[in-house]
């Protein structure tokens, strides 16, 4: 950790002059990662790693136990890895077991078990086309624009689809604070009056906007440790990379073929398209993909069906008494939301596209003229130790 630095230029790259007296044209042909080396760094993002520890499971809020090298909410594999290189662009999908409760709590106890990281990544790696996805220059912030498009390099983009995590956590925080949920546009209850009147909903206010806001907080900083995890495992490596965020999201957006789903209705002013997935790839438990109930439904399944976290096969909890009370107030709520604003969530997006990171093999020659300081053992013995190339 205390070695980690960001290192930019690229075997096969050119720096401009304009950047303040270093300008350099690499000698070098670009060298692609290879399989080993991706595995890795997906592994490192996203990688199943067993069984969560679960210390937690009274308070009924996870969604799987899947334990994975980055955390996310209640396990609810929110984070989702795809990435780009010269031969396509592909997906790393999660792994899902097809048992509720893994036998295996520890995946990788032993340098024996590290030949399943490269068998998960053969295993899960599916690719959408075919050649590199092409981020226009305008898209890019000045500080990438000569480092990005670049032949060698692989740029991993994080994706957080907080829909099932967004019904989750609506779920537990009701049966667990009782939230009155609140429309403060209208200042009236959003959708669950009834249950107010009731006195099943009687904790405090929780305004859709307060809600809202939660989840992209929660992903991004997924997004971010996800990042910081393959960072460190490239600075290990002897590779270089650097994260992304000064880039134009909705045009990657659009190049990766993401649904930009149009308000419904009248909307409200501030209104914008909701990415709500890739077809067919990626789709998020929210309209057009799924109907409010139905969405709730499949997420309560997960959690108390007979193949759920917490159902008969599972952890084997009782279901607490008003549970079937609640699952319809959080029904009404998301429908309120849906049908009066036209917009899942509400102000917040189904998917987000919090960063990028690029990851490359460096070009030595480039740091040891201008940056010696920074160049590892690691650095200079990579080719040799993960390409067979000697020095």
């Amino acid at each position: 950790m205390f070695r980690r630095r960001t290192k930019r230029f690229p075997l096969g790259g050119e720096m401009p002059v304009k950047r303040a007296g270093l300008a350099y044209k690499s000698s070098e042909p670009p060298v692609p990662l290879n399989e080993t080396e991706t595995a890795l760094l997906c592994f490192a993002g996203v990688g199943v790693t067993g069984v969560t520890t679960e210390e937690i499971r009274h308070l009924l809020g996870h969604l799987t136990v899947t334990g994975r090298t980055s955390p996310t909410p209640c396990a609810a594999l929110t984070l989702h890895l795809f990435f780009t290189n010269d031969d396509g662009v592909f997906y790393y999908k999660p792994e899902i077991s097809k048992e509720i409760i893994p036998k295996e709590k520890v995946r990788i106890a032993s340098k024996e078990d590290r030949i399943k990281i490269l068998q998960d990544y053969r295993r899960n790696l599916v690719k959408l086309r075919d050649g590199r996805l092409q981020v226009p220059r305008e898209a890019i912030g000045s500080a990438f624009v000569d480092m990005v498009n670049r032949s060698g390099t692989t740029v991993f983009m994080p994706v957080a689809d907080t829909t099932r995590e967004y019904i989750n956590m609506l779920l537990t925080g009701i049966a667990q604070f009782r939230w009155r949920m609140w429309d403060e546009v209208t200042h009236k209850p959003a959708g669950v009056g009834k249950w107010i009147r009731t006195g099943l909903l009687n904790g405090d206010k929780m305004t859709i906007s307060s809600y809202d806001a939660i989840l992209p907080w929660l992903c991004n900083l997924e997004a971010g440790i996800a990042g910081q995890n393959m960072m460190l495992a490239a600075q290990a490596m002897g590779l270089g990379g650097f994260m992304m965020h000064t880039i134009n999201f909705e045009i990657l957006m659009k190049l990766m073929n993401f649904r930009l789903e149009r308000v419904r209705g009248k909307g409200f002013p501030q209104a914008t398209p909701n990415p709500v997935g890739i077809d067919g790839v990626l789709e998020g438990f929210c309209p057009p993909y799924k109907d409010v109930e139905q969405a709730v439904d499949e997420i309560v399944e997960m959690k108390w069906g007979p193949k759920g976290i917490y159902g008969p096969e599972g952890y084997n909890l009782p279901v607490p008494k008003e549970y079937g009370g609640l699952v319809e107030a959080v029904k009404a709520y998301l429908r309120y939301i849906y049908d009066r604003y036209g917009r899942l969530p509400k102000y917040s997006n189904a998917v987000y596209f919090p960063a990028a990171l690029q990851v490359h093999h460096i070009d030595l020659g480039y740091y040891l003229k201008y940056l010696p300081e920074y160049v590892t053992e690691a650095d200079k013995r990579h080719m040799e130790i993960w390409h067979h190339q000697s020095g």
